[in-house]
């Protein structure tokens, strides 16, 4: 009678606990493989989108597969770089540390090497304090830039940074700066 009802009372519970993990984990599999490429797919189209955005010149893109820069103090990193097909210019995709993680922001540049647009793709800083820096207005500026005076926001007379949101404008800065290296390295958009 013991052995019964050890079955009963350990063994049973354990089966039927693994038989649920296990329909669980079967679901959540199926669930992600076809979600997955929906993901992608969306994801592809807002970039695509903030792509043109940015660079509303250009009759499409093509990714570039050259060597990205990474600052030396490894605080920016270019993800990527699209460069319009007709030469129009180029975007590039720019992770920056920032106060609450990495900063992802797309930054265009025309033909010329002029900035035509700052864009936030996404954020962890304080909202309210450190997104001030990421109002319309302040990204503005950068519109028309061709060369930063500084790597810090704070010590480059070229931009306003905002007091008190000052690591997210710096971030941002640090990016925009980065970018306009990345540019001079490529040679310019062909």
């Amino acid at each position: 009678m013991k052995n019964n009802d050890t079955f009963k009372k350990y063994i049973i519970p354990v089966i039927v606990l693994v038989a649920i993990c296990f329909v669980i984990s079967a679901a959540l599999a199926l669930t992600y493989g076809v979600a997955d490429p929906i993901i992608k797919k969306n994801t592809k189209a807002e970039a695509d989108a903030a792509r043109k955005e940015l660079l509303a010149k250009a009759d499409g893109f093509d990714k570039y597969k050259g060597k990205l820069l990474a600052s030396s103090d490894g605080k920016v990193t270019i993800n990527d770089v699209y460069i319009a097909k007709n030469g129009e210019g180029m975007v590039m995709t720019v992770g920056t540390k920032s106060f609450g993680g990495t900063l992802i922001e797309m930054i265009g540049i025309d033909k010329n090497g002029k900035i035509t647009g700052v864009k936030i793709q996404d954020h962890k800083d304080t909202p309210g304090v450190g997104t001030k820096a990421f109002t319309t207005a302040h990204l503005k500026q950068y519109k028309g830039v061709k060369e930063l005076k500084d790597i810090s926001a704070k010590k480059d007379p070229t931009i306003n940074h905002i007091t008190g949101a000052s690591v997210s404008s710096n971030a941002i800065h640090y990016g925009v700066y980065e970018a306009l290296l990345q540019y001079k390295e490529i040679g310019g958009a062909k």
